[in-house]
C-alpha cells in the first residue's frame, strides 16, 4: 500500500500523463468571488495546523497522533528519505515561531488514502539564529480505523526564481 502511494505521489510531481486525467484550468477567481473551502481542504488544514501546533508547544504525544509509525521525510537535496526519528529531533530542536499554511489542494486517490499539498512559510529560530522560510510541501495521509496518519512527508524551499542550493554570491572578480 506504501509503495502504491509513493508511486502516485512521484507521478503527480513529475506530471505523468498516464496518472493525471487531462484537466481544465480552474477558471480564475473573480473580483467579487468568494473561496470556500472543500470538506477535504477543511479537514486536511486542521490536521496541518494541529501538526505544526504540536511543534510550536514541542509536544511529541500530540505529534505521534498525528505521524505513522514508519512516516519518512523526503527532501530534493538528500538521497533517500529522513526516519521519523531523525527528523522529529532536528523539528524538536527547533524553535517554531511561526507559521502559515496557504494554497492547500487535497486530492483523494481512495477513500483512505489522500495527497495534501500547500505553501508553508514559517519563522524559526535555530542554534541562536532567526530564519524566515517557505517551502512547498506535500503530505500523504492514510487513514487507519477512522484517524487521518501522515505516512510520508515532501518538502522543497521555494527559491522564488533560484536555482535550489543557489547561494547569494558577490562578484569577486575572479571568477
Amino acid at each position: 500500500m506504501r509503495q502504491i502511494a509513493i508511486w502516485l505521489l512521484s507521478g503527480m510531481l513529475t506530471g505523468s500523463p498516464g496518472l493525471m486525467p487531462a484537466q481544465n484550468a480552474p477558471p480564475p477567481p473573480s473580483p467579487h468571488r468568494i473561496q470556500i473551502a472543500t470538506r477535504l481542504v477543511a479537514l486536511f488544514s486542521q490536521l496541518e495546523n494541529q501538526w505544526f501546533q504540536a511543534l510550536q508547544a514541542k509536544k511529541t504525544a500530540d505529534l505521534d497522533k498525528l505521524l505513522d509509525e514508519d512516516f519518512q521525510v523526503w527532501t530534493p537535496s538528500v538521497a533517500g528519505p529522513t526516519a521519523r526519528e531523525m527528523w522529529q529531533q532536528y523539528a524538536l530542536a527547533r524553535t517554531l515561531e511561526s507559521f502559515t499554511i496557504r494554497q492547500m489542494a487535497v486530492r483523494s486517490i481512495t477513500d483512505d488514502n489522500a495527497v495534501v499539498s500547500f505553501l508553508l512559510n514559517e519563522g524559526v529560530q535555530f542554534a541562536g539564529k532567526s530564519a524566515r522560510d517557505e517551502y512547498f510541501v506535500v503530505d500523504l495521509w492514510s487513514k487507519k480505523a477512522d484517524h487521518w496518519l501522515c505516512t510520508d512527508r515532501y518538502v522543497s524551499p521555494v527559491t522564488h526564481g533560484r536555482a535550489p542550493g543557489a547561494e547569494d554570491r558577490k562578484p569577486t572578480g575572479k571568477q
